[in-house]
């Protein structure tokens, strides 16, 4: 007979769960808690996790796991250089109609500053600066109703940025 205990770690993860993890995760990730390679692949990890101990277990280490929601991140950048970045903006619009507008907006300033396009795929875009050990990964998450979170983090000059924080615009 199973017990409640290992009933728990059976419980399925629901979508709304794996999500609230990346937030969460997110958060950890501007707190300086995780670095950037951990905070991808932990990500990768939640959104794959099946079970809801599969969650437990990635966010095992953080010493606060409050179901505090992130909220999205508002204002423009000031500060000239090289910088880390992270932002989550939520649109009003489909997936697909974000994708298209994203790629749209934001690779002529990320070209123009050297990070081509170097992996693209219908959740994902990923941008690398070849001589600088730089990536901006961008990553979208539909949440029905006709919107789409957006997730933007990595090292970038302030043009690339601003057009980061404007993007809901």
């Amino acid at each position: 007979m199973l017990t409640r205990s290992t009933e728990c770690g059976r419980v399925l993860a629901s979508d709304r769960e794996r999500e609230a993890t990346v937030l969460r995760l997110r958060a950890a990730h501007l707190e300086g808690r995780i670095d950037t390679d951990e905070f991808e692949d932990r990500v990768g990890h939640a959104e794959g996790a099946g079970t809801r101990a599969e969650l437990d277990a990635i966010e095992a280490d953080r010493p606060e796991r409050s179901a505090a929601v992130v909220e999205p991140t508002s204002g423009v950048p000031r500060l000239p250089g090289r910088r880390h970045f992270a932002e989550r903006k939520l649109l009003n619009a489909p997936l697909d109609e974000v994708r298209e507008a994203a790629l749209t907006f934001l690779v002529p300033p990320l070209e123009r500053n050297g990070y081509p396009l170097h992996q693209e795929g219908p959740d994902v875009l990923v941008f690398t600066h070849p001589h600088r050990a730089a990536r901006i990964i961008v990553r979208f998450r539909e949440l029905g109703d006709r919107r789409t979170l957006v997730l933007a983090h990595g090292v970038a000059p302030l043009g690339v940025r601003r057009a980061f924080a404007r993007l809901d615009d």
